[in-house]
């Protein structure tokens, strides 16, 4: 008898491949693999709707640390541009000392901040709320 928990009955019945709509939104943002096709308006509106998805509201003085974070990420496309054309060991002391490249440590507190910052607004999959309800009874679940 190899009967599955009650529990993993949901999971037996997933699909092989992802839905077109799902795999959109996941895997690496395009500009990884082509840092010019860094769009800060676009990314805007990407957390703006990921803020309205997780929170269904919005405040003003989220706008600041949406600010912050859009320049923490510029910081971070600039040094990972760099750093594919520099490579991450540079030769210091007119050619006597390598050493790691800087771009990697300026890449490397930048990605520190954006993780805290999209922890801030509730954006990272640890501090993301759970989805909402939808349906008939929605607004009941949903609460006062």
């Amino acid at each position: 008898m190899n009967q599955l928990p009650a529990s993993l009955h949901i999971i037996k019945g997933r699909p092989e491949t992802l839905p077109e709509k799902v795999r959109a939104v996941l895997g690496a943002a395009p500009w990884l693999s082509d840092p010019k096709s860094w769009n800060r308006d676009e990314f805007l509106e990407q957390i703006d709707d990921a803020m309205w998805a997780a929170h269904g509201q919005g405040h003003p003085i989220d706008q600041h640390l949406i600010g912050m974070l859009i320049s923490q990420i510029e910081v971070y496309v600039k040094c990972w541009q760099a750093l594919q054309s520099e490579g991450l060991v540079c030769v210091f002391n007119a050619g006597q000392t390598p050493g790691k490249n800087p771009y990697l440590a300026t890449a490397d507190k930048a990605l520190g901040r954006v993780a805290t910052l999209l922890s801030e607004l509730g954006l990272s999959p640890k501090t993301r709320p759970p989805s909402r309800p939808t349906g008939r009874f929605a607004e009941l679940i949903a609460g006062p």
